[in-house]
């Protein structure tokens, strides 16, 4: 069984060094500073939790937590952990530890088929019941506005509303990815 584990700044600096730079692309991980202060400060409502196995990693997940929902902002199995279940057994463990919010929402790389490891994603997702939402979706990266799908897993509702979907959009824009200069435009262009 993993638990779940609220993780401490040490911990993020080796997850980050250690983990982060290797397993996400740079157009799509924040600053080391920008977590600092993201995870260093209660108002943004944004943390690290470690997924133990025991006493052992075996992954991690950022997380925005919302009144009402959970944003994943990033989540990964550690390498020498791949192809055991672990990935399942995380997201089941957030789900679990979080039964109180309607659902979790997830960014997802739009398919590719000459990147497999999109396509392998997407299918994992699938299989642990996050559902791509119909919605067009930019992922606010510096400047630039990266395409992407935006996913669901049901906790407490089936499906969120356009409304919802578009508040919580708002929240975490503001909240978490504020940051990007591409956020404010990524808002007024499709949420207004």
């Amino acid at each position: 069984m993993i638990n779940i584990q609220k993780a401490t700044l040490e911990d993020f600096e080796k997850i980050y060094n250690s983990y982060m730079l290797k397993q996400f692309p740079d157009s799509e991980l924040k600053k080391f500073d920008d977590f600092v202060m993201l995870l260093s400060c209660r108002e943004y409502c944004y943390n690290l939790y470690l997924a133990l196995n025991n006493s052992e990693t075996v992954g991690y997940v950022f997380l925005f937590e919302g009144e009402k929902f959970l944003w994943v902002d990033y989540i990964a199995v550690l390498p020498e952990f791949y192809s055991k279940g672990y990935g399942h057994k995380v997201i089941e463990a957030v789900k679990n530890k979080f039964d109180s919010v309607k659902g979790i929402y997830f960014e997802v790389e739009k398919p590719d088929t000459k990147d497999v490891n999109t396509l392998r994603r997407i299918k994992f997702y699938n299989s642990c019941g996050v559902k791509k939402l119909d919605c067009e979706y930019f992922y606010p990266a510096g400047d630039k506005m990266l395409p992407m799908d935006l996913y669901f897993l049901p906790v407490k509702v089936e499906h969120p509303s356009k409304i919802e979907i578009r508040n919580n959009i708002t929240e975490v824009f503001t909240k978490l990815h504020f940051m990007c200069t591409s956020a404010t435009k990524i808002l007024e262009t499709n949420f207004n």
